[in-house]
């Protein structure tokens, strides 16, 4: 070898990596394989595919439920799209399986419906002709007893102007609808002004402003005992919505006979 051929050689030796030399030493210990030795790395293996979700659990109600909707929905859609006579079969017999399980479910419902009176609407909110008659009379009749001993224990304020329209159509329902029941009405005029069915009323701006009365007619409901006031109707109002809104506001629910017999409330 030439003495350039050496010098080239231990350069090649200094510069290359250590790792790489120890790749290239097995070419001696396979020599068999001669300068074929070197072959193409073998191709990376293929990442493990990804997780796929996993099927629905046949015993999974909605997962159920789920699936032939959407067996439904896909063969409405290929019936539009390509309405061939097996396309639209094969909705309509999916149609009529989902049709006929409706039906099994609303004859269950109704007959569950039947035999467990806790879990029937229209006990407590019935929609038979007759059966509504007597519900609203006994409803009379509950706010009659009602409000005939809540009147012992509130009051009423009543804000209005003499110059208000609305104030004027709803003093003679108010005056009514008190002596029936026994309320005591304090009358409060922000205008200064009286009515013919509240001829002397006070002239408490206080008042008014400190329950921030920018509305008329207005009622409020007053416990002289525990001093607490509590607003009733804000403009007109009928003599049966005003009993209804006194009853909702003193036992926390609307008034219902039916309910009241299942659940008997306190006194007012």
């Amino acid at each position: 070898m030439s003495t350039r051929g050496v010098v080239l050689l231990v350069t090649v030796l200094a510069v290359a990596p250590a790792a790489g030399w120890a790749a290239g030493a097995g070419y001696y210990q396979r020599h068999a394989e001669g300068w074929f030795w070197y072959q193409d790395p073998p191709p990376p293996r293929e990442e493990a595919a990804q997780a796929q979700p996993e099927a629905p659990v046949r015993d999974d109600p909605v997962a159920v439920l789920e699936a032939f909707r959407r067996r439904l929905d896909t063969a409405r859609a290929r019936a539009i799209l390509e309405p061939t006579e097996d396309n639209v079969k094969a909705y309509l017999e999916l149609n009529q399986l989902a049709l006929a399980r409706a039906g099994d479910f609303a004859q269950a419902w109704q007959r569950v419906v039947w035999t467990t009176p806790g879990l029937d609407y229209s006990l407590a909110h019935p929609v038979n002709d007759q059966a509504v008659q007597v519900f609203n009379d006994e409803k009379v009749r509950m706010l009659d007893r009602f409000l005939r001993k809540a009147a012992a224990r509130y009051g009423m304020f009543f804000f209005f102007s003499e110059s208000c329209p609305y104030c004027r159509r709803f003093a003679p329902v108010l005056r009514d609808f008190a002596d029936t029941y026994g309320f005591r009405v304090v009358p409060v005029s922000l205008d200064g002004g009286a009515l013919p069915e509240f001829p002397n009323p006070r002239r408490n701006a206080a008042i008014a402003a400190r329950l921030r009365v920018d509305t008329v007619p207005a009622v409020f409901l007053v416990e002289p005992r525990t001093r607490k006031i509590r607003p009733v109707a804000f403009g007109y109002v009928g003599w049966s919505e005003l009993a209804r809104r006194i009853y909702t506001l003193l036992e926390g629910r609307p008034p219902n006979p039916l309910l009241q017999a299942r659940h008997p409330g306190g006194e007012p």
